[in-house]
């Protein structure tokens, strides 16, 4: 009764409207995070069944759409709309957003509006998460799912290597304790290659992410200092990162020098199918490798251990990356409280716990680990696992930048520029374009 008494409040400053179009823009841009739309659809059915029990003449329906495109596109759709104020009223984006668009007054402050529903539901959120949609101490978004970034490994190659069960079950928690580095991978991806189990030992991903990020920690590399809200580039440090990247696809060969650039559809046929020994890459994977390349659970679970992506020998540490993607408010929206209320109804646990379940993510809400499905998702628990090792990329509005150029990096060295060549690129490129946003370390 206390929430039913709520909407009407909402629902009694909206004069004479009778039906209500809420439109919000969604992207996967993997397939089987469809939820992410339908759920809000979901949301305004539990609504206008409470509006209709409390007599209220008034019906909210949802449209828009879910874009399955790729991160670019739907990015430069979001920044057309909101700088020709297109009528939408929610988004949903990844967290690394909400500094730009913050800033730019793209985006509304969601603290007031938390904290009228904190009891009923924000107090459920994992704590954690909370860190990730927040911009100089303000929050700008509703976490929608989180997930992990595992290392996938094809254990069936471990066994054809001559490992035996007890070795390849160990495996997990040896990288994860630091045991086997990355440089003890890079060994066993070129005998796996040597004795022509597998084309190739290492595939990323292959266009500009935050994925590479993961291989900064690997090697100890800091890139944001948060008290002074600046970007990093410590010469020596990213040295070493970018050797890795060098070496890759010019010295142990394990990575193909045309990884950037090639089709997801492409690299997903080729991890699947056996050819690959390991994978950088997402929960979210799973249930896309189900759902679009014709696994089955059982094949998945038999090919593949996971565990956190490898430290270098001397440096780093095992990590993984969460990318929560999180719902956010247009500042020029008609009805803020309106889509802020089936925001927080879509962020039930049952809805977030299917959508987690149909696109391989990870739980935002304590609530959702004691549902039956939880302990039935092998993927849900596993990557749940890798939660203790994860980081986020910063909130800051130049991060896209910053991202940009350090890229930049990673194709000059796959390409065969030379490490030292590479830093020294990147850091004028980096000094250039970031000014005193960015702390150059020579040394």
């Amino acid at each position: 009764m206390k929430k039913l008494a709520v909407l009407l409040l909402i629902f009694g400053v909206i004069i004479f409207a009778k039906d209500i179009t809420i439109t919000a823009w969604t992207v996967g841009p993997d397939n089987p995070s469809f939820y992410r739309f339908d759920n809000l659809k979901t949301a305004a059915d539990r609504l206008n069944k409470m509006l209709e029990a409390a007599g209220a003449d008034v019906r909210v329906k949802v449209d828009g759409f879910f874009d399955t495109t790729d991160w670019s596109e739907f990015k430069q759709k979001l920044l057309f709309g909101f700088q020709s104020k297109k009528k939408f009223d929610i988004l949903c984006s990844g967290h690394d957003d909400i500094g730009a668009w913050a800033e730019a007054g793209y985006i509304m402050p969601l603290d007031d509006l938390v904290k009228k529903y904190w009891k009923e539901t924000y107090y459920d959120i994992i704590p954690s998460l909370w860190e990730s949609v927040k911009y100089k101490g303000k929050i700008y978004g509703i976490p929608q799912d989180t997930e992990a970034r595992p290392f996938y490994i094809n254990k069936q190659v471990l066994k054809k290597l001559g490992w035996s069960d007890a070795e390849i079950n160990a495996l997990p928690e040896k990288i994860a304790k630091g045991e086997f580095t990355l440089e003890d991978f890079v060994k066993v991806a070129r005998e796996a290659m040597d004795k022509g189990l597998v084309k190739w030992g290492l595939f990323h991903r292959p266009k500009k992410g935050i994925d590479y990020f993961q291989v900064f920690t690997s090697f100890g590399a800091d890139f944001y200092d948060e008290k002074q809200a600046k970007f990093v580039f410590n010469k020596e440090q990213m040295m070493r990162v970018y050797d890795f990247f060098y070496k890759l696809t010019n010295v142990w060969k394990i990575t193909p020098n045309s990884m950037i650039g090639t089709p997801w559809s492409s690299i997903h046929k080729e991890v699947t199918s056996g050819n690959v020994l390991a994978w950088m890459g997402g929960t979210w994977n799973w249930a896309e490798w189900k759902r679009d390349y014709g696994k089955t659970e059982k094949e998945l679970e038999d090919m593949f251990l996971i565990a956190p992506f490898p430290k270098s020998k001397n440096y780093g540490r095992p990590n993984t990356l969460s990318h929560p993607v999180v719902y956010m408010i247009p500042a020029h929206t008609k009805y803020p409280e309106l889509a802020f209320l089936l925001i927080t109804l879509a962020t039930a646990p049952d809805l977030n716990m299917r959508h987690a379940v149909e696109s391989g993510h990870l739980p935002i809400r304590w609530q959702e680990t004691v549902l039956p499905e939880y302990h039935k998702d092998f993927i849900m628990q596993q990557g749940t696992k890798l939660l203790p090792y994860s980081g986020f990329i910063p909130n800051d509005s130049k991060f896209d930048l910053f991202n940009t150029i350090i890229f930049e990096g990673i194709q000059w060295a796959e390409g065969g520029q030379d490490a030292k060549t590479v830093v020294n690129l990147v850091a004028m490129r980096l000094k250039s374009q970031l000014k005193d946003k960015v702390i150059i370390v020579e040394k």
